[in-house]
């Protein structure tokens, strides 16, 4: 089964824009997940997350959430690693109160560095925060490490899927983001397209990285340096039915958190295409 959400508040929340509306009204419209976006800090405390974790519970939406914007876990600066961890620790704190996993994490950047050396400080990183977490009593709560959408941030495709291999499922998971993929790697346009990268997950990360799988996905507007803006699913950059094909047919299981500007009418059209192909059979 894949269930699929808005990444936040949905816009049509009746009244107050609040986390646990949101919640509540994906439970409602029949949606099951919603990623609770921290992007701009994090700013929920202890009381207000158990709340809504309650919710989520009662209205059957499982969450994620996504730490913030500005995280660099292979900053060259040490206090901007620090920082990092600080704002990764919060997000996955204030997770643990929700009761969400994972927590999705843009990984850094490049700044003109080989892969290799980058790939080092971001262990180093995520290694700190799992510390960290460990010392909060925090478990349970993964790291995603997001694919990226610009080619000079660290977080290609092969790349996220090593953080997972050299952490382990129960600690790390890739969280493919098929826009971010789309813009910056290839483009995807059939079912053997979208298979492939099923397919290597899998290879690399065993079978259960197939019954617990995390995406995003959304249209996507193009520049040379990879994503420039997410778009609505209509633009058809790229195509929906071969991916929820994919799903249906290799029997992965997961989430699916729509990116569109239009996130929770965008969700719901995927989930309606989902559902038609996997009752077909």
């Amino acid at each position: 089964m894949i269930r699929f959400g808005p990444a936040g508040i949905p816009i049509e929340t009746p009244g107050e824009r609040s986390t646990v509306a949101g919640i509540e009204y994906c439970g409602k419209i029949g949606l099951g997940a919603m990623e609770v976006e921290f992007v701009h800090g994090v700013n929920m405390g202890e009381e207000k997350a158990r709340a809504a974790g309650e919710i989520a519970q009662k209205s059957n939406v499982l969450l994620s959430c996504h730490a913030p914007y500005y995280i660099n876990c292979c900053a060259k600066e040490p206090a901007k690693i620090s920082a990092s961890v600080k704002y990764i620790v919060a997000t996955a704190q204030a997770a643990w109160w929700l009761q969400a996993s994972p927590i999705v994490i843009h990984p850094g950047h490049y700044m003109g560095r080989p892969a290799a050396e980058c790939k080092k400080l971001v262990n180093s990183t995520f290694q700190r925060c799992l510390d960290e977490m460990e010392t909060l009593g925090v478990i349970g709560v993964l790291l995603g490490a997001e694919l990226t959408g610009k080619k000079s941030a660290y977080g290609s495709l092969d790349e996220i899927i090593g953080l997972s291999e050299d952490f382990g499922l129960k600690q790390v998971m890739p969280v493919v983001d098929f826009a971010h993929y789309h813009a910056r790697e290839a483009r995807l346009k059939t079912f053997e397209d979208y298979s492939r990268i099923l397919g290597k997950v899998e290879s690399h990360l065993g079978s259960k990285a197939a019954k617990s799988f995390h995406c995003h996905f959304s249209g996507i507007e193009i520049i040379d340096a990879g994503e420039r803006s997410h778009l609505p699913i209509s633009v058809n950059s790229p195509p929906f039915e071969p991916l929820a094909r994919a799903f249906a047919e290799n029997g992965w299981e997961g989430r699916v958190i729509c990116e569109s500007p239009l996130i929770e009418k965008d969700a719901l059209e995927m989930q309606k295409a989902y559902q038609k192909i996997a009752k077909q059979g």
